[in-house]
């Protein structure tokens, strides 16, 4: 099923680690204390499996992953764009020992989620993993004649995630508010929502209140896995206004510096306390404390929606 992939994801890893001039791929913030020393994840490759004889390639959203269930997303394009067939199957392959033979480990069926303004769109569902090492995935999508085609990847499971992990206290950062500067220190984007930073994540978390917590950048999202998740916060924001705290917290930590210059961009220190490998996150975060529910790259509405309604009983 899944073979002959590793050449792929390795000439990822060292695009990869040529982009941040240093080996550890899979720890950028390793051994970071500030800006200076921290090998930026908006530099890192996506990992793209190989385009398929039905001539779909898919790119993984959710690299940051380890052993237990976890969210996997993935993009699909062909040579006409972006794969928007309504569910997929995704079948997951154990390699023992990085070898050759694949055992196939789980199965889900994962529904087509689009970004607002239907440009873009991932697939994304809950799938288990057993042991750490290299693994495999299968995706299947219909075409319009309901021929089944299908792409590949792989990629490796660590025994933890570099980002929080599901079940793990969420990291008490003192992040800036709106009483501490002005918007534009704030945010990168357009859409200027000041009840996004009324409240620091420590003061939140600590709160008794549930917390939605977006890390990202709005106007430099551009790869084919980030999407517009600081509009998406809002949208959620408005709809539960009172019953969780609601807070964005830009990547970069001096908007205003960059205009459209990322070679002055300096990574949020909350980023760097959070060790997040990639340029998107979102997290739900319980009423103790607890991150319910975590998810990289773009994660839509119904998503995050669901994921809020748990922690708010």
């Amino acid at each position: 099923m899944v073979k002959g992939l590793i050449v792929g994801v390795v000439m990822s890893a060292l695009l990869a680690a040529a982009a941040m001039g240093c080996g550890q791929v899979s720890a950028p913030w390793a051994g970071a204390t500030n800006d200076d020393d921290y090998a930026r994840p908006d530099e890192v490759e996506l990992i793209k499996g190989p385009v398929s004889p039905d001539g779909l390639q898919a790119i993984f959203a959710t690299p940051d992953i380890a052993t237990g269930e976890q969210r996997i997303a993935v993009v699909l394009t062909s040579e006409k764009g972006l794969v928007r067939s309504p569910i997929a199957t995704m079948t997951s392959f154990h390699y023992a020992d990085g070898g050759a033979e694949a055992e196939m480990r789980d199965t889900a069926v994962a529904l087509f989620r689009p970004f607002p303004l239907g440009t873009r769109g991932l697939y994304s569902a809950q799938m288990q993993f057993d042991a750490p090492g290299d693994w495999g995935l299968e995706i299947a999508v219909l075409d319009d004649e309901a021929n089944t085609l299908r792409a590949e990847l792989r990629f490796e499971i660590a025994e933890q995630t570099e980002a929080p992990a599901n079940g793990a206290a969420a990291t008490a950062s003192a992040s800036k508010t709106i009483h501490d500067t002005d918007i534009d220190e704030l945010t990168t984007g357009t859409l200027q929502d000041t009840d996004l930073y009324q409240i620091s994540i420590a003061d939140a978390v600590q709160s008794g209140l549930p917390t939605v917590i977006v890390m990202a950048s709005p106007a430099f999202c551009t790869n084919a896995v980030c999407g517009p998740q600081v509009d998406v916060l809002s949208e959620l924001k408005d709809k539960y206004a009172g019953k969780a705290h609601f807070i964005h917290v830009d990547f970069y930590d001096n908007p205003t510096e960059i205009q459209g210059d990322l070679t002055r961009a300096r990574v949020s220190p909350t980023v760097i306390e959070w060790k997040l490998p990639s340029t998107e996150w979102s997290f739900v975060v319980n009423r103790e404390g607890i991150i319910h529910r975590r998810f990289e790259a773009f994660a839509p509405l119904e998503e995050l929606e669901q994921a809020l309604l748990e922690v708010l009983g």
